[in-house]
């Protein structure tokens, strides 16, 4: 896969989107996706004709590979059913709702598809995928920078969980395997929650132009017999890419609304979104939308009722970021064993980072202090969303006279 070089130039406004599929350095990938969809339509799988992967410019091959429509596609018509018996899914999933609360299982059958003498073609699609690009799976110096960065503050948290505490701890797995290590995270990047779905991994991000979706909820009802199918949700037209949604998608993800944004899109995925963008910062109470409008101008809307205190803080934070750029932005990252993958996403998502902060704190938006009167469900009174799941995983606030979790 390539090193992603076409990434370092876009700006916040812009937006990043690396794909779901990633670009190649040679032409390898090109074959291991067309065996791939041979395979899948060899053994009961439709995948709509007016569908086919490319790069995202035609004319640069280092660009990331999205789905196009050749033809015009009506809102409703299905663009891919994929069978069950073609999913990777735990050994133990029947097709009946609920899922393992680890993903232990489903890593596990991740690494046996990669596995073994009689790997399909999906396996092999899966073993070409770039080793180590989510944060969560950086080296030690690399995930040490990105700590210090984030000062145990800013979004997002947790960064080393998935590998040392889901992983390891909670499934006993083995963190020094390198196969083993990419199965977690090809699980973590490209499943639909506990299910590694071909095809459908293939699909790229923008909440923005979302025009495909879900056409059954895999998480509360059975698939078993219908397959996993996705279908338009709008119109779509000839050259347009298929754009799906990895936080908002409708009627099946709606525990996501309320917390999952923009870095914890970058910690998951390894990328930035484009515009619109959700930033919840916690320790300040702050919640917002950043949101593109007419002539390119960036707009915030604020979720929660923002508070002076809350503005104080982020201000705080924006003055260390830039002591931190200051300092660290022109050091020589290969003599710090830090890739050119790692430092380029890194300072990325420091610039969204900077400017989602920049935007917050010079809105003229009324503060008030009610936010700091409500208990740890803060964010989500926002009486727009609503809450769907018991787990949020929202760090509590501080309240006055309260020591800083």
């Amino acid at each position: 896969m390539s090193l992603l070089r076409w990434l370092a130039a876009v700006s916040l406004l812009l937006g990043t989107v690396i794909a779901a599929s990633f670009t190649t350095v040679d032409d390898d990938h090109d074959v291991l996706i067309t065996n791939l969809l041979s395979w899948l339509r060899d053994n009961g799988a439709y995948i709509n004709d007016a569908v086919v992967v490319r790069h995202v410019n035609q004319n640069d091959a280092s660009t990331p590979r999205g789905l196009f429509a050749t033809k015009t596609i009506e809102e409703g018509e299905t663009i891919a059913t994929i069978p069950w018996n073609l999913i990777i899914k735990s050994k133990d999933k029947t097709g009946e709702p609920g899922w393992s609360e680890t993903d232990c299982g489903i890593i596990d059958a991740t690494i046996e598809a990669m596995s073994g003498d009689n790997i399909t073609p999906y396996g092999h699609y899966l073993l070409a995928q770039p080793r180590g690009y989510t944060p969560g799976f950086w080296g030690k110096e690399a995930t040490e920078l990105l700590e210090e960065m984030l000062n145990d503050r800013l979004p997002p948290n947790d960064v080393d969980d998935m590998l040392d505490y889901e992983w390891k701890k909670m499934c006993g797995g083995d963190v020094n395997n390198p196969l083993h290590v990419h199965a977690v995270m090809l699980v973590r990047a490209r499943s639909d929650w506990d299910l590694l779905v071909p095809f459908y991994d293939m699909t790229n991000h923008h909440n923005g132009k979302t025009n495909i979706q879900h056409k059954y909820n895999p998480y509360v009802e059975s698939i078993k017999e219908t397959g996993h199918s996705l279908i338009a949700s709008k119109r779509i037209e000839v050259g347009e890419e298929l754009y799906n949604s990895y936080n908002h998608c409708k009627n099946v993800c709606d525990q996501y609304l309320d917390h999952f944004g923009t870095p914890e899109m970058f910690l998951h995925f390894g990328f930035v979104e484009f515009l619109p963008q959700r930033w919840l910062f916690d320790f300040a109470r702050v919640k917002f939308d950043l949101v593109q409008g007419e002539e390119d101008k960036v707009s915030v809307n604020f979720l929660v009722p923002p508070s002076e205190r809350g503005m104080a803080m982020l201000r705080e934070e924006l003055d260390r970021l830039e002591s931190f750029a200051s300092k660290r932005r022109g050091m020589d990252y290969k003599e710090a064993n830090i890739t050119e993958t790692e430092w380029t996403l890194l300072w990325q998502y420091f610039d969204a980072l900077r400017d989602a902060l920049s935007f917050a704190i010079k809105s003229d938006e009324a503060l008030v202090d009610d936010v700091w009167k409500l208990d740890d469900d803060w964010w989500v009174r926002d009486g727009t969303i609503k809450a769907t799941d018991d787990e949020h995983w929202i760090r509590p606030t501080p309240r006055d006279g309260d020591e800083e979790l």
